[in-house]
């Protein structure tokens, strides 16, 4: 069973953006985000910037942080964000319940209102 990939807009990371922060934290914010995917070796700027955005909670310090480590190494912040039951899980049941349980939770962060 193949881990699913989500895959974000524009529209999706400006609507979390400003359903987790307030208006005049938006355009500071947006600057934050976009320290990650300037560089050319920086894969997939949208997934990881929306991951940085999970991974911080509607917390700017926290939001930094995420984006500083992508800078690093995205993949810490695709696993945390993504994957967070599946880095878990040991045996292939306890795997393949990880990645529905996963998916269910991205997909309820991301449909919050």
């Amino acid at each position: 069973m193949a881990q699913p990939i989500p895959t974000f807009t524009e529209a999706d990371l400006e609507r979390v953006l400003a359903r987790d922060y307030p208006p005049e934290h938006c355009a500071h914010l947006k600057a934050v985000l976009a320290r990650y995917g300037s560089e050319s070796w920086q894969r997939e700027a949208l997934r990881v910037r929306m991951a940085c955005l999970k991974c911080a909670g509607g917390d700017a310090r926290q939001l930094e942080r995420y984006i500083a480590v992508a800078c690093n190494d995205y993949r810490d912040v695709l696993a945390y964000a993504e994957y967070p039951a599946y880095m878990k899980a040991g045996s292939d049941e306890e795997k393949a319940a990880a990645m529905r349980s996963d998916w269910a939770q991205l997909q309820e962060w991301l449909a919050q209102k």
